[in-house]
């Protein structure tokens, strides 16, 4: 398992030409496993990559994390860098004339299209070599046209260029390499950082669509007041019955003391942070629903959201109808991103299931 976490397999995938020579021997492979192996050292110095960090290079063997001598090699290469969540290129001449660094590319490109998340900023180009810009394949260059900045990792100074590192033991680079690589490395666990925050994130919502989909079982935080006709605990039993979570476990008591109102408000937006959705209970007291859409419903649900990081899907559960339900005040919520759920008809229980559904179905379709 990557340190980015599911769908990827691996943090980071180097793709590379291994400049054949036409016999077969690779004349760029050995550096740039040794550049891999040196890349992996220096992402490790930071305890959060010891152990998480996968990163393929298909010189290696190992199962799981190069490709198998075994198996076949484009299924199994195709489905390692589709795996990735970053690649990092290697970029020289030889790169630019490999069909196999163009298929890497392009599958690497098309699977992060397909999981709906953007390529932009996850490739990293290490230019081991000068090239011609006119040369870049699209999908290496910027919005502009121009070939990504990307990393400069070659020298010129002794009049031919080479990969910094080129001349030293590869297994003792010197201080102009160390210092690149610095540089990468650091570039790059940010962004497998900034991937992995991302990533959770869907998973999040994904398991946030499932629970509010569900055809019971949802925790539903029911805002009301004490009042004498009960409505509060008429819907709160109601909602109990047919499967659902109801909190808090009575209305709010009516108070003017300051402290005591600054404590329940507290305790409002911890238990909303632990709740699938909010429903204000609209009674035949309007004015109190015109305060609670403001203050619980947009102030205190902003701020469960905030620690929670949950949707929150917020309604108002009328409960009397025409007396309630004004032009202004239904718009007034609407814009207040409140929906309004007619509880005056028998069985709105079914109403308020298919808004949790519809409210989970939107956040499965978020980008």
């Amino acid at each position: 398992m990557a340190y980015v976490g599911d769908p990827f397999r691996h943090d980071l995938f180097v793709s590379y030409s291994h400049g054949d020579d036409g016999s077969g021997h690779g004349l760029l492979q050995p550096w740039s496993a040794a550049f891999c192996d040196a890349l992996k050292t220096e992402l490790r110095v930071d305890r959060r990559f010891r152990e998480a960090l996968s990163v393929f290079l298909d010189s290696e063997f190992r199962p799981g994390q190069g490709v198998d001598p075994m198996s076949g090699l484009n299924p199994q290469l195709q489905a390692s860098v589709e795996a990735t969540a970053l690649l990092v290129v290697l970029m020289s001449p030889d790169y630019l004339a490999s069909r196999w660094c163009a298929q890497e590319r392009d599958w690497w490109h098309a699977r992060q299209e397909a999981l709906g998340l953007p390529a932009e900023g996850r490739v990293a180009v290490v230019r081991i070599w000068p090239t011609p810009a006119e040369d870049w394949p699209v999908s290496l260059c910027d919005a502009q046209g121009d070939p990504l900045l990307g990393f400069p990792f070659h020298d010129d100074e002794a009049g031919a260029a080479r990969p910094l590192g080129w001349t030293d033991q590869y297994d003792n680079f010197g201080p102009a390499f160390k210092k690149a690589m610095v540089g990468l490395a650091g570039r790059l666990s940010a962004k497998l950082d900034e991937l992995k925050e991302q990533v959770e994130s869907l998973h999040r919502e994904s398991q946030e669509a499932a629970r509010l989909q569900g055809d019971q079982g949802q925790t539903i935080y029911l805002h009301g007041r004490l009042d004498p006709e009960r409505h509060w605990e008429r819907a709160a039993m109601i909602l109990a019955d047919s499967g659902y979570a109801v909190l808090p476990g009575d209305p709010d008591p009516d108070t003017a003391d300051p402290a005591t109102r600054l404590d329940l408000r507290e305790r409002r937006v911890e238990t909303l942070g632990n709740c699938d959705a909010l429903l204000l209970l609209g009674t035949a007291d309007g004015r109190a629903l015109d305060a609670d859409l403001v203050a619980v419903g947009r102030h205190d649900r902003h701020s469960a959201r905030a620690r929670s990081n949950r949707l929150l899907p917020c309604g108002v559960l009328d409960m009397v109808g025409a007396p309630l339900a004004t032009d202004v005040r239904r718009r007034t919520a609407r814009n207040l991103q409140t929906d309004w759920l007619d509880a005056t008809r028998e069985s709105w229980t079914r109403q308020v299931r298919n808004w949790l559904a519809d409210k989970g179905a939107q956040v499965a379709q978020l980008p």
